[in-house]
């Protein structure tokens, strides 16, 4: 059985920015915890910093179906739940372990936490981990800091 997204168009995102929008997250966090050398450090870091910042400010940007033409109201932000709308698609499957991964590994060993003024990942992680189906799929922040050990560089 085959899994293309055509034969299950509604695991498809409808906005190709929704897979593009978090494509760096997982690389700039490799090369930011992968780090011996203090003074890149904080280089890497404000890479780290600059990706959530672009998937911040796309979790609260309305999508165009979040806007009614003809409502006089403004929408000031978004209040979807995931990426594309408010159902998973493949790229939340895609996306969401990677920022648990790095939720966990970025707090244990550099003190890091995702800042709470991105407030579009910190409900998109919220509405990720109110998911009974995402909660048990994620391993336990014990298995993901014991993984990362020998990786992340003091």
């Amino acid at each position: 059985v085959s899994f293309l997204p055509l034969r299950y168009p509604r695991l498809s995102p409808k906005y190709p920015e929704s897979f593009d929008v978090g494509c760096d997250i997982f690389a700039k966090f490799s090369a930011y915890i992968k780090n011996a050398q203090k003074e890149s450090s904080k280089h890497l870091e404000k890479a780290l910093l600059k990706e959530f910042k672009r998937l911040d400010i796309y979790l609260n940007t309305p999508l165009p179906e979040e806007i009614d033409q003809d409502s006089a109201e403004e929408i000031v932000g978004s209040r979807r739940m995931f990426l594309d709308g408010d159902q998973l698609t493949l790229a939340d499957c895609n996306l969401l372990p990677k920022l648990h991964i790095i939720k966990v590994v970025a707090k244990k060993y550099r003190d890091f936490d995702i800042p709470a003024e991105f407030s579009g990942v910190w409900r998109y992680l919220g509405n990720a981990y109110a998911r009974e189906e995402f909660r048990h799929t994620c391993p336990a922040d014990k298995e993901i800091e014991s993984t990362y050990a020998s990786v992340a560089k003091k």
